[in-house]
């Protein structure tokens, strides 16, 4: 994950440096971390972990006309793809259902 990314709607995914000790030896990774959209943990009642960016990190926006130029299809496309698929999302956390949601090459 190359740089932080937000979805509007769904949440933020970014890597954040954590240490770990590797027998005798203290060593750095990046973690990947997802953060829920604040809309939806209100919403949904649900808990929220705000401890787990540094400080007042910028991420980047989701860039819709890129995605939109590689799928090849509108910008309007992706906003309204996007859009159907956080609704589904929440309606089916409102419901309490399970989802797996695979995003590849986000970051």
């Amino acid at each position: 994950l190359l740089q932080g990314v937000r979805i509007p709607t769904l949440g933020s995914f970014d890597a954040v440096p954590q240490r770990i000790q590797a027998g005798d030896e203290a060593v750095i990774i990046q973690r990947p971390v997802f953060r829920l959209a604040r809309n939806l943990v209100v919403v949904h009642n649900l808990m929220d972990d705000k401890d787990y960016l540094p400080g007042n990190k910028e991420l980047e926006p989701l860039k819709y006309a890129k995605v939109a130029t590689d799928a090849s299809v509108s910008r309007r496309k992706v906003e309204s793809c996007i859009l159907g698929v956080m609704s589904l999302l929440s309606h089916c956390v409102g419901k309490g259902e399970n989802v797996a949601l695979v995003l590849r090459n986000v970051g």
